[in-house]
């Protein structure tokens, strides 16, 4: 069973997952991608993995048309591949996925049907995401999915809005999400107590405890309605801690605006080999997003052992945050749940939360999705097509 995954972007966290279905697949699966789109780190690394199984195509047109703000279906991107149909056919794969509705994903549907291919969509959004999705894109999702064989998701709240959009349910495969975060818990572990004081002492820490955010400074991220609550929660717990890393459009005014709070501090953008020395001192991890498919953010921080506070408008919350177990979950326009939920994390066994979050997480390992995103494939090339 031959396997072709049409994405045109991906990072580090998805290369585990092909190189686990390539195994499974015995050295039949391949992957064509954009090398405009990717990181040339990327390109590298997935040369490794897969050599000329992965299939880098150059010089991509994109026409973007940029909305107001950052929030889903504000920008349109519509992207022209000269040789893409071609590549596709070259393949002349069993089994063709695609990363969504749009981008590459007509050229290799029209491909599977007229060659008589199955045909899987890799997708990841949820109804809270889509909520202001345009009257003709939901036409034009509803129109493919007529000729679509089955969907690969990463959770639940993806299922269901699928079913939502009239999806069965039986052509509907869950847990096909997992972060690269074996490696960074792998460091966090390895991070030596020397080298943790000394950050925590360049950073002119207080005693309490550390809650930490990495991601973009942006709106969409909630990042406002974290600084304010923030505000609150250190008049009860002044020697607590608040550290941001990530970069992005608000940063400066953000950096500005809570400059007389000193508990806040702002790391900016970090880079990637250091990221696990702020994961190794932390006590929290906090994610206040407003909008989120599955923040991968997440699972990063559990595997390294840490408990979590989770927006409910992340799509990955079902799976992973598991209220009193874990973490807990609040609504970040919601100041006072926000409030309590900062507090809630002095009256637990801090410990306990962060072996239960590695358990969990340990549930979306690569080898482990990579197997469900397989069986997938296998059932729907196993189902005739209507």
């Amino acid at each position: 069973m031959k396997i072709l995954w049409v994405n045109p972007s991906f990072l580090d966290y998805r290369i585990p997952v092909y190189k686990g279905i390539y195994d499974l697949s015995q050295a039949d699966f391949y992957l064509l991608y954009s090398k405009k789109r990717v990181p040339e780190r990327i390109v590298e690394k997935i040369d490794l993995v897969l050599g000329d199984h992965a299939i880098g195509m150059e010089d991509e047109t994109i026409l973007l048309i940029r909305g107001k703000g950052d929030f889903a279906n504000t920008n349109f991107r519509f992207p022209y591949q000269k040789g893409l149909y071609k590549a596709i056919s070259g393949v002349n794969a069993d089994i063709l996925i695609s990363e969504g509705f749009f981008q590459w994903t007509p050229l290799a549907l029209i491909h599977a049907r007229l060659n008589k291919k199955k045909f899987l969509i890799a997708y990841e959004r949820t109804a809270h995401t889509e909520r202001n999705c345009p009257r003709w894109r939901t036409r034009y999702r509803k129109f493919i999915m007529r000729f679509v064989d089955g969907y690969i998701v990463n959770g639940q709240l993806t299922k269901e809005y699928l079913m939502q959009m009239d999806v069965a349910e039986d052509k509907i495969f869950t847990g096909a999400m997992s972060a690269d975060s074996e490696n960074l818990a792998k460091e966090v572990n390895s991070c030596s107590f020397n080298k943790r004081n000394k950050l925590k002492s360049a950073l002119s820490l207080g005693t309490g405890l550390i809650y930490l955010y990495v991601g973009q400074i942006n709106e969409r991220k909630g990042i406002i309605y974290l600084l304010n609550a923030w505000l609150k929660h250190s008049e009860t717990y002044p020697t607590d801690s608040l550290i941001l890393v990530g970069e992005g459009p608000l940063l400066d005014k953000y950096v500005s605006d809570f400059s007389s709070c000193k508990s806040i501090h702002f790391a900016g953008s970090i880079d990637y080999d250091l990221i696990p020395e702020y994961y190794a001192i932390a006590d929290v991890f906090v994610m206040p997003t407003l909008e989120d498919n599955w923040s991968l953010v997440v699972p990063e921080a559990m595997a390294c052992g840490l408990p979590i506070a989770c927006s409910i408008y992340n799509g990955c919350y079902p799976e992973l945050v598991h209220d009193g177990v874990n973490g807990l979950r609040f609504d970040p326009l919601d100041s006072t749940s926000f409030i309590e939920t900062l507090s809630y994390f002095h009256t637990i066994v801090r410990k306990q939360f962060g072996i239960k979050s590695k358990e969990i997480e340990s549930r979306f390992s690569a080898d482990k999705v990579a197997e469900k995103i397989f069986q997938a494939c296998c059932k729907v090339k196993e189902t005739a097509h209507e």
